[in-house]
């Protein structure tokens, strides 16, 4: 290794001058590495020469020029770790320190594999230091068995490492600013916002690939220089005045810009302009950004089109649900009248007529009996749905014994379920307390719920009703093996009018869905709840929670 003294020769001094003003004029960094390493091999009489950098972030060292041995591209160059104890011998203040090789043994132990595979011989192998800071190496070479480099070649690379140190940080920063302008350009070019800058005269001076598209044109070249003040389209859409405002140095912001830059093509956008100032203070450029929120406006518009429909919808459902609530009272009082003087007649006929000796018009009169029960118990249902919608339905609460009503009800079902071979048992845990409840409206309930369950169970099924004291209530279950309820009908079982079809009972069940809807009314109306759970092919089990007090 030598000192950094300084060459005093003149022609050396002017080669290396030459070299640096070269380099400062070209016009990127790949020309400028690849002209340092060839000067350097021309200067120092080398056959090879070569330049490697530091990469940001890295330990190791990387070629970015070389000439000479026939090698000039740089992928045929490995990455090269570095020798820290080279590192320290080579960067000892601000002057570029060399190292001379001339053997294999010589050369560190991260460079060997390299040197052996290039045949070389004589090495030198100068530090390049900035502002105390190594950013790289020269490297000059000859061939194996070539001549040792003298005194002036090693002050050659030297001055030329010192001289090009400032220069060569200059290129690689211009490189890198170079590289995040053109990363930069890109981006915004991507962007997925509209993007344009104006001048103090209001000209365009660039534009993105999205706002280029909502100006309708293919390339930038066809507005820039164009003047935005005097465009047609942004006087149309007020964004002449959002500029205007912008270069007099006011940000300004609106929203749902109507902008039709051609009879063929409209946008609705959100945009922004944004001044921006000189060193001086002074607005010498405004920035616009644009979204296009098309998409957005129009899908809005189609909700606010449906919603309006569905309130339409909405109201004449209400309406048609109002003339059937209607129609079913003004039909059912007008029924219930003649059909009291029928059973009324009924009676009569029952009691006094010798014919009921007949046993041919007994039972012809036993049937007719049955069905004007049948419609009477209809009729009374429907005024009851009715009375339950005008919140006229009457509770008359009294002490009520829930197990003496349920025993009532069992004993009034087993006709039925016998019919069908079904077995139908009342479990009652415990003794249950008297309640304060209508007890007419609560047989009604329990008939209904346990005739559903004996409805919907198939022949020699199983109908079990169970009641026990939970604290503050009184709960009963009536629990089936029949068909079940399909999970998306569970939500709909309390509607009016609304019937669960099953393929297996269809021709057995003979409803018109006002049942259920009544027992939760009553139940309701007792400040109690009525609920259900089923599964399709294992049966149901309702469930009923009654106060033991009465509903205030």
């Amino acid at each position: 290794m030598s000192d950094g003294e300084p060459d005093d020769n003149d022609e050396t001094h002017r080669a290396v001058t030459d070299l640096i003003v070269e380099v400062a004029n070209v016009s990127d960094a790949p020309s400028a590495y690849a002209f340092i390493s060839a000067e350097l091999k021309r200067l120092t009489n080398a056959d090879f020469a070569g330049l490697l950098i530091y990469e940001a972030g890295r330990s190791d060292v990387r070629f970015v020029g070389a000439t000479g041995l026939g090698l000039s591209n740089l992928s045929d160059f490995p990455k090269v770790g570095v020798d820290p104890e080279v590192r320290a011998r080579l960067v000892q203040g601000r002057r570029s320190l060399s190292l001379t090789m001339s053997r294999l043994e010589e050369v560190p132990e991260v460079g060997r594999a390299l040197y052996d595979a290039m045949d070389l011989g004589p090495v030198i192998l100068a530090s390049i230091v900035f502002r105390d800071t190594l950013v790289g190496y020269l490297v000059v070479a000859r061939k194996k068995d070539g001549q040792e480099f003298n005194d002036r070649e090693q002050r050659i690379t030297r001055l030329i490492a010192d001289c090009i140190a400032s220069v060569l940080d200059h290129v690689r920063t211009s490189f890198r600013l170079a590289r995040t302008e053109a990363e930069t350009d890109k981006i915004l070019s991507l962007a997925p916002i509209g993007l344009m800058t104006v001048d103090a005269k209001g000209m365009i001076t660039s534009m993105n690939n999205l706002m280029m598209k909502m100006l309708d044109v293919s390339d930038a070249a066809e507005l820039v220089g164009t003047n935005l003040l005097e465009m047609e389209p942004m006087a149309k859409s007020g964004l002449d005045d959002l500029v205007l405002q912008a270069l007099e140095g006011t940000p300004s912001e609106k929203d749902n810009v109507h902008f039709v830059p051609n009879p063929d093509k409209a946008f609705y956008m959100h945009v922004k302009v944004a001044p921006l100032p000189s060193e001086t203070g002074d607005v010498e450029t405004a920035l616009m950004v644009a979204m296009d929120i098309t998409s957005n406006v129009r899908l809005q518009s189609q909700l606010e089109r449906s919603y309006e429909k569905l309130i339409q919808t909405y109201q004449e459902l209400e309406r048609v649900t109002k003339m059937k609530s209607q129609f079913i009272d003004v039909v059912s009082h007008e029924l219930r009248t003649p059909l009291t003087v029928l059973r009324g007649y009924l009676d009569l006929v029952e009691s006094e007529s010798p014919m009921m000796a007949e046993p041919k018009l007994a039972q012809k009169m036993r049937t007719i009996r049955a069905n004007a029960d049948k419609l009477y118990t209809l009729v009374e249902s429907m005024l009851d749905v009715s009375r339950l919608e005008k919140g006229t339905l009457q509770i008359n609460p009294e002490p009520t014994r829930v197990d003496s009503v349920l025993e009532e009800v069992v004993e009034a079902r087993m006709h039925d379920a016998s019919g069908k071979k079904q077995t139908i048992s009342l479990q009652v845990e415990g003794e249950l307390p008297l309640i304060m409840a209508d007890r007419r409206r609560l047989r009604d309930v329990f008939n209904n719920v346990i005739d559903n369950a004996v409805k919907y169970t198939q022949e020699e099924g199983k109908v079990q009703v169970g009641a026990r004291d939970e604290g503050k209530i009184v709960h009963i279950w009536v629990r089936d093996n029949g068909v079940g309820i399909p999970l998306e009908n569970l939500g709909r079982i309390f509607d009016r009018f609304y019937i669960v079809a099953s393929d297996d009972l269809s021709h057995q069940v003979n409803r018109i869905g006002l049942s259920l809807p009544i027992s939760k009314g009553i139940v309701e109306a007792h400040g109690g709840r009525i609920w259900v759970e089923s599964q399709v092919g294992k049966g149901s089990v309702f469930h009923i929670d009654l106060p033991k007090e009465s509903k205030k």
